[in-house]
């Protein structure tokens, strides 16, 4: 706004000004709406990659804050990626560099975006393919199945019954979840609920992982992989001992 736009607007009238404030939802409908057609935001009102990587930002520093709630913030970060426009060019690059990757045979990731407060990370599978149950260390994750299906489980740790003792490196984890993700599907976790999970896809699967805070090397250090009994505790059917690896 120039000098003279400026002076305008300074000398409007109080009934000018509220009637501009009035105005401006329908201007910035206008303007949208605009922008849609010209494709520069997808016309169902999805969102394109820097918008939705501004919105996960403005959630992720609240993770700052005394009083956040970790499992309030997982639900909004999971109601944005489920906006998140598939066919932005940056989803597209990705998709297409890990198609080629995938024929290496192992499970792929891609990180699209890595800043102090989250990351955000694609991650393809091929049939069958595992990542086996382990950890994030003081972390909350957001899983969006982009496409393909996938299973996951999620676990707890929990105390030996009283009395009892377990061998060195040994725990006791507790399925507390266990899930199968189509597309638009979530599944997340926290610091203290869920942190644990395995997944393994029944069909090719490209997935969305944002992780807040994400991983950096003291984190990665901290995590731990476990080794799960085939069978379930005697009298508990969700709770397995598990070697930490």
């Amino acid at each position: 706004m120039d000098d003279y736009d400026r002076r305008e607007f300074l000398s409007l009238s109080l009934p000018g000004f509220l009637g501009v404030m009035l105005a401006m939802p329908s201007l910035c409908a206008l303007a949208t709406r605009a922008n849609a057609s010209d494709g520069r935001l997808p016309a169902d009102g999805s969102m394109h990659w820097e918008a939705f990587l501004e919105a996960v930002a403005k959630e992720a520093a609240k993770q700052h804050l005394d009083a956040w709630n970790q499992e309030s913030y997982v639900e909004s970060i999971g109601k944005l990626a489920r906006q998140l426009h598939m066919e932005d060019p940056v989803m597209l690059k990705a998709m297409e560099q890990l198609d080629t990757r995938l024929k290496q045979g192992d499970v792929d990731f891609h990180y699209l975006e890595k800043r102090v407060d989250f990351s955000l990370c694609l991650v393809q599978f091929d049939v069958g393919q595992i990542i086996k149950p382990h950890d994030h260390p003081g972390m909350t994750g957001m899983i969006l199945c982009a496409s393909g299906e996938i299973e996951t489980t999620n676990y707890n740790v929990v105390e030996p019954p009283e009395g009892k003792t377990l061998e060195a490196g040994h725990c006791l984890l507790r399925r507390v979840a266990k899930n199968v993700l189509r597309k638009n599907d979530l599944s997340t976790l926290t610091a203290k609920e869920r942190n644990i999970h395995t997944l393994t896809a029944r069909k090719v699967t490209q997935l969305v992982d944002v992780f807040t805070p994400p991983y950096n090397d003291e984190r990665s250090e901290q995590s731990r992989w476990f080794e799960l009994d085939a069978e379930a505790r005697p009298g508990s059917p969700d709770v397995f001992e598990a070697r930490i690896t």
